[in-house]
């Protein structure tokens, strides 16, 4: 009997730190593979976020693209129905983008494009600029910018007349555009979309214009 006792006094402890070490591996192991799926969520929300500006962002100029301006469409409409009025739209439109790619390559064609979205973020510095098509540009005008969309307009367009007389400049970095504002007015707009129609209606009046005086 004492041998019996003996016996299993004598091997327990051992038994009890075996499983002691089994229950500390187990934890650490279950530890590291909590930490790793940790760092894989962190991981995950970083790619998200990284995959959600890019969806916004167009890839050419920098500035955020369509997806981008009906998602900002949308946030407007919305402030408008909460009595908001003071906002307005500015259409603005590269000329002769097909001529320059065809004469000088489609990298010359980008540069007009990166060249006038820069004179554009430049002008209208505190509203929001937006590409949504290969040679048309929209801002958003609000606050400061929306008080004086006139006089910004009217110095981009002077900007644009100084490029052209610059015969220093390449055809691509002479560029020409068409602009076209629209102010929201609560007695004929109930919506974003009213007022951009309006702008790109004025812009194509500017470019009509601008082709008229180029072909006299």
């Amino acid at each position: 009997g004492f041998g019996d006792i003996g016996h299993s006094v004598k091997y327990c402890p051992k038994g009890l730190m075996l499983q002691t070490a089994a229950m500390i591996l187990e934890l650490d192991n279950y530890m590291k593979s909590l930490v790793e799926t940790t760092n894989e969520l962190v991981t995950t929300k970083e790619k998200a976020a990284v995959l959600n500006e890019l969806a916004v962002k167009d890839a050419l100029t920098g500035v955020r693209n369509r997806t981008a301006y009906n998602a900002e469409a949308k946030k407007i409409d919305w402030k408008i129905q909460d009595g908001f009025t003071e906002f307005g739209i500015v259409m603005i439109d590269l000329n002769f983008l097909k001529r320059t790619n065809d004469m000088y390559g489609h990298d010359k064609g980008n540069i007009a494009i990166k060249n006038l979205c820069k004179l554009i973020c430049t002008t209208y510095q505190h509203s929001p600029v937006f590409r949504i098509g290969g040679d048309e540009f929209v801002v958003i005008v609000e606050n400061e910018d929306y008080r004086n969309v006139n006089e910004l307009t009217k110095t981009f367009k002077s900007t644009l007349a100084e490029l052209a007389k610059d015969v220093s400049l390449e055809p691509w970095e002479s560029i020409s555009a068409a602009a076209g504002v629209a102010l929201f007015d609560p007695q004929y707009d109930n919506n974003t979309e009213n007022v951009c129609k309006r702008a790109d209606k004025a812009m194509y009046e500017n470019k009509k214009a601008m082709k008229a005086v180029r072909m006299e």
